[in-house]
């Protein structure tokens, strides 16, 4: 078997930035970058309106993906189990309910990634 040699090793590409993805946007588009900035402040905005208590739970951002709102009940703790690993016993803790956002691809994306 050959062995990896560590000067050869694979680069592995950094995510685009955030400011770096602003940039970008604003010279495809001609926009001033402090437009681009606007826009995705607007569209944070609705997110967050469809999302919170007074929203649909549902917000689809189009060719892109889907954002979903599901709420997490409480559980309630105080049950004694043991640990697979050490063998110990411990005592569950409460845990409050909470929301969870699901993101999910559309379909025309999921397949554009194939």
């Amino acid at each position: 078997m050959a062995k990896a040699t560590p000067g050869k090793a694979k680069a592995k590409k950094k995510a685009m930035t955030k400011s770096a993805l602003y940039a970008h946007l604003a010279e495809g588009t001609g926009l001033k970058k402090t437009d681009v900035v606007t826009l995705f402040d607007k569209f944070l905005e609705v997110i967050h309106q469809e999302l919170g208590p007074k929203g649909s739970g549902q917000f689809t951002l189009p060719g892109i993906a889907r954002f979903k709102l599901r709420k997490v009940k409480a559980v309630k703790g105080g049950q004694k189990k043991i640990n697979p690993l050490n063998g110990q016993e411990y005592t569950t803790k409460d845990r409050p309910a909470h929301n969870k956002v699901r993101v999910l691809p559309v379909k025309t994306l999921s397949e554009a990634l194939k």
